[in-house]
This record gives structure tokens, sequence and C-alpha cells, in this order.
């Protein structure tokens, strides 16, 4: 089975690779640090009886499942971590920067640390 801490590791290595353009390098950093904290979190969430099936509304179901489980916390930061996602995957516009990137990385450990925990 796949473990999500791997995206993670990936977005850490990815983020200060020369060998990739920055800011693809940047948003890519993004997305994984995200995705390993949603999947992780979804995981802990079906391992005490959740469970999710419309695949439209994952995102948003996982979080407000915290939310209702009293883990505002993490709830709140996956949401905010989330809408950067968002931003570095669909707004061009964006300013997207490696301080945000390592944000990001510091964040989905914060999440996925509070995660373990529960």
């Amino acid at each position: 089975m796949f473990d999500p801490r791997q995206f993670l590791d990936l977005a850490d290595a990815l983020l200060d690779d020369s060998k990739y353009e920055k800011q693809g390098r940047i948003r890519t950093c993004i997305g994984r640090a995200y995705y390993a904290a949603f999947l992780l979190s979804m995981k802990k969430l079906q391992e005490i009886g959740h469970s999710f099936r419309e695949v439209d509304r994952l995102h948003k179901d996982v979080i407000s499942t915290l939310m209702n489980e009293k883990k505002h916390f993490i709830s709140s930061q996956l949401d905010k971590l989330r809408e950067y996602r968002v931003n570095a995957d669909y707004k061009m516009k964006s300013k997207i920067t490696s301080e945000l990137g390592k944000r990001c990385i510091m964040l989905s450990r914060k999440i996925m640390h509070s995660i373990e925990q529960i």
C-alpha cells in the first residue's frame, strides 16, 4: 500500500532541485505537500470508521469530517493548505515563491503529526 508520506519526501526534495524550472517545481511541491497531508488524514478517518464515497466532494468531505470530529486545528490547516494547492495548480498569475513552498512543507508536517496523534 502506498504511504502518503512519500509525497512529502518528494516535495522536500523537489523544492531545491535545480534540474527543474523553478515555478514548476515549487507549484508541484505545494501540491505534493497538500496530498501527503490530505491522504494521511483521509486514511486515518477511514481507520476510525468514516467512509467517503463521493469523489467530487472528497476534499471538502475530509475537511468537514475533521471539523465534526472536533479536530478544528487540523481541519483549518488542511483547508489552508488546500487553498495554497488550488492557487499553485490553477491560478497561473498567483505569486508562488520558494518561501511559500517551504511553508507548505512545514504545514503539511504539522498536519501529519497531528493526524498521527488521533
